[in-house]
């Protein structure tokens, strides 16, 4: 009751700010507001703030006078909502710099994905990311990882439904993250985990975040019979308008993973109602952070491929809130939301002079004016690379095997190859998954189409399953790979014969370095530049490695029990 009471008082005293009976604490005047609500960009407004939240926002006008009041002139500027993040990751960085390379892009609350930590430590893992977020500079809100894996040998980490039920309770948690289509199918206990887990979300008035990649039809349909209500998978005009049509949020998606904007960039020329899209990263690398930007980059794609500024903002402020039941908060900037403001220099100009978090000011004249929280972690999660005693199994040399071959930097499919003959047996690799939580397994298999002609590269940093991969052109250069990964506690190493050639060391559950933001991007550059000159011709080869275990793309995919048919999940061997 107290904090209903507490909370009425601050209300109570916002009206007061607008009647012009108490002073504001903070005053920005002259500037043009974006109303999200009407999409329009309205000149000569003033917004009030009081304890963090906006009381008053209209034509100028004097409110009381205090000699306190922080006044703020934005004249012949743009004032927006702060920008909101409705899909990401961390991808490869640490809480703390991913904070700081977020804030001078505009970006004061994200909704963050939890798969990674989890999928290696379970529900611990979680607990320590959820804490992370908590108390920074800007706002974290999160998702609880549905942890779906290949087969069930994957989910060895998952925690069960009654230990979720807490988190899944929290203000911060926001439902469930995204659920791979295809899993949601599965008989026996996988299928059931997660179908009980979108009921249970549900009942709690959550979100189910959707991942439908591959899924079109009936198939859609039936999918969305689950209570899905967003999905980032689109990357075709029809495919948005399908999802559109059927009540989805759908997240378009401009990161490191993939850029969709200009192939659906069409969808915004037909008459239809835009409230239902928004515009995510899926994450950021380091070398997009420091080349590029983050969220605000993407925003700036949007307006460089025409989109209008009011649709594009809409995406990334209101849109966003809306869907996640959090616009009675944030997404605007009206009377009795917080105070989270940015002023940008005209409506096609997205580049922040100021941002504004709870009333304060965390970025002005290029600098950031505050400090990440710091983030600490167990002993025990920078110790997960733990391979049990293992023996390559012998390359065959004759006869027909089953190969993955990669289709796209991402997408592979299922190929059986006759050894005898030379075009067919050209270009290929081995390819290990070894279990590195420590139960043990592993399957040697082959891959076509990557390009290596030298060495050996291995990673632990493949977010959807325990596994750890190698490639590799000799058994000798993957041993090398495999102790590095060990000593450095995982990451990607990069190695020809008995010389580690270039390595990213990833010791937070082999997934994260706690380093600055500069140092990864030089140090994944180099890793990928030295994978790039021996041979590798994907333009990242690191993400095609770490996405061979994933159940989240086509066709064919590798566990350390053996390759997985998606269509079917059948465990198949290499002897045909």
């Amino acid at each position: 009751m107290r904090l209903w009471a507490d909370e009425m008082e601050k209300r109570r005293i916002l009206s007061e700010v607008a009647l012009g009976n108490v002073p504001p604490d903070t005053i920005i005047k002259n500037g043009t507001l974006f109303n999200v609500f009407t999409r329009e960009f309205i000149k000569n407004h003033s917004i009030w703030i009081k304890d963090g939240m906006i009381a008053y926002v209209g034509p100028d006008h004097d409110p009381l006078k205090d000699a306190k009041r922080q006044v703020i002139d934005a004249e012949g500027m743009v004032l927006l909502p702060g920008l909101i993040e409705g899909h990401t990751h961390l991808n490869r960085s640490g809480i703390e710099e991913f904070v700081k390379h977020v804030i001078p892009g505009g970006v004061t609350t994200v909704i963050m994905e939890t798969i990674e930590l989890g999928m290696i430590v379970g529900r611990r893992g979680i607990e320590y990311f959820v804490k992370g977020l908590d108390g920074q500079p800007i706002r974290f809100y999160y998702t609880l990882p549905p942890l779906c894996g290949l087969t069930q040998h994957e989910e060895v980490n998952a925690p069960a439904i009654e230990e979720l039920l807490p988190l899944l309770k929290d203000p911060k948690c926001l439902g469930v993250g995204e659920i791979f289509w295809g899993n949601i199918f599965l008989d026996g206990k996988q299928g059931e985990r997660v179908k009980e887990l979108a009921s249970l979300t549900l009942d709690l008035n959550k979100r189910v975040e959707g991942h439908t990649a591959g899924a079109t039809g009936r198939k859609l349909q039936a999918y969305t019979c689950f209570g899905v209500s967003s999905d980032h998978e689109p990357i075709t005009e029809e495919e948005v308008m399908e999802r559109l049509r059927l009540g989805y949020w759908v997240m378009i998606r401009e990161g490191s993973v993939r850029k969709e904007l200009p192939g659906v960039k069409g969808v915004f020329n037909k008459k239809i109602d835009f409230r239902r899209l928004i515009l995510v990263t899926d994450g950021m690398g380091p070398e997009e952070f420091i080349e590029e930007g983050y969220l605000d980059a993407s925003l700036k794609t949007a307006l460089r491929l025409g989109i209008p500024p009011e649709i594009a903002y809409q995406m990334v402020t209101i849109n966003v809130a809306e869907h996640f039941h959090l616009d009675h908060l944030i997404g605007s900037l009206s009377p009795g939301k917080i105070a989270d403001i940015l002023i940008i220099p005209s409506v096609r100009e997205f580049s922040p002079q100021l941002v504004m978090f709870e009333g304060k000011v965390i970025f002005k004249d290029g600098k950031v004016t505050v400090e990440p929280r710091k983030t600490t972690f167990p002993n025990y999660m920078f110790k997960t690379v733990s391979i049990a005693d293992h023996t390559f199994s012998p390359r065959p040399n004759k006869g027909k095997v089953r190969v993955m071959e990669l289709v796209t930097g991402l997408v592979t499919k299922e190929k059986i190859v006759d050894l005898e003959d030379p075009e067919e047996s050209r270009d290929m690799v081995m390819l290990l998954a070894l279990d590195r939580v420590g139960q043990g397994g592993e399957f040697m298999g082959l891959l076509k189409g990557l390009g290596l002609q030298r060495g050996a590269y291995g990673t632990t940093m493949s977010w959807d399953t325990i596994d750890m991969f190698v490639v590799g052109c000799d058994a000798h250069s993957m041993e090398t790979v495999i102790g590095r990964l060990k000593e450095i506690g995982g990451g990607g190493v990069y190695a020809i014969g008995d010389e580690v050639v270039s390595e990213f060391p990833a010791p937070l559950c082999g997934m994260y370095s706690l380093k600055p933001m500069e140092i990864l991007r030089a140090e994944i550059k180099k890793l990928e530049e030295s994978l790039k000159r021996n041979g590798v011709r994907w333009e990242k080869p690191c993400l095609t490695i770490d996405t061979l275990g994933t159940p989240a793309i086509p066709h064919l995919r590798i566990t350390h029990h053996g390759y997985v048919r998606l269509r079917d999940r059948a465990v198949l061997s290499v002897e045909v």
